[in-house]
């Protein structure tokens, strides 16, 4: 069983702005989603906007029928509490990826022996929600996205190509004989372009430094971002959803 036991199982609002970038509303890769949350033996929270929460898991998803089967106990207060509410919602977590989604038509039917299972209906859409401090993305993008920066006041600027980048970080080329910036090394005033609507002024970091693979010439600068002010953070993470968004997508295109 996958351990989430550090993760609330507490369902996102989706009232807010910008959920069009955690929805998924292709079948199949929801299906493939309920899927592996039932091999992994994901644990789920159905609840309640009254505060009602029963912990479960998905036992079968059946698309072709469009029933999602999950598991149930005999006696329960939280389940009863569940079952006759007229809004319930389902969340667990694949790794770090919090899985949530609408639980409509949900009914406890008699299973094999004196067993009892939950149904409900094969979700229309659910939403992906990615545990954003620990997501990295490789930017799409062409031209590459750029940090631009001086070592010091009379030094000359340097221009580094953006490998990835998360909320907390990011990866930056360091070409053969370029300026050695070592671990433990910080800078500042760092201006980082990212696209054309997404470029912030930052202080870098270094974490750490690693060779390229194959033998590549250069090396990988692993940096941590400080000062990121809201506006910063805000457009970033939208830079992060939508690279995240067209790589799933192109994924899809490709299958």
């Amino acid at each position: 069983m996958t351990d989430t036991t550090a993760l609330p199982l507490v369902p996102e609002r989706l009232t807010s702005e910008g959920l069009e970038d955690y929805r998924i509303s292709q079948p199949l890769e929801i299906q493939t989603l309920l899927n592996q949350m039932a091999d992994q033996n994901v644990l789920v929270a159905l609840t309640t906007p009254g505060g009602a929460s029963y912990t479960t898991t998905i036992w079968d998803v059946d698309r072709a029928k469009r029933v999602v089967r999950l598991g149930a106990d005999l006696i329960d207060p939280q389940l009863e509490r569940i079952l006759a509410s007229d809004e319930v919602f389902a969340v667990g977590y694949l790794e770090q990826v919090k899985i949530q989604f609408e639980v409509e038509g949900l009914m406890r039917v008699k299973g094999e022996g004196s067993s009892q299972v939950l149904t409900c209906s094969f979700p229309a859409q659910l939403y992906r929600f990615q545990r954003r401090s620990n997501f990295r993305v490789r930017p799409l993008h062409t031209p590459p996205p750029v940090a631009r920066f001086r070592v010091g006041p009379a030094a000359d600027p340097i221009e580094l190509r953006v490998m990835d980048v998360s909320v907390t970080g990011v990866a930056l080329l360091m070409p053969e004989g370029a300026a050695k910036l070592g671990a433990g090394s910080e800078v500042v005033a760092v201006d980082i372009e990212l696209d054309a609507d997404t470029y912030f002024t930052t202080n870098l970091k270094v974490m750490h430094v690693s060779p390229l693979k194959n033998e590549q010439p250069g090396g990988r600068l692993g940096c941590e971002m400080e000062g990121l002010d809201g506006t910063a953070l805000r457009s970033l993470q939208r830079f992060i959803d939508q690279t995240q968004k067209r790589r799933r997508t192109m994924a899809w295109t490709d299958v």
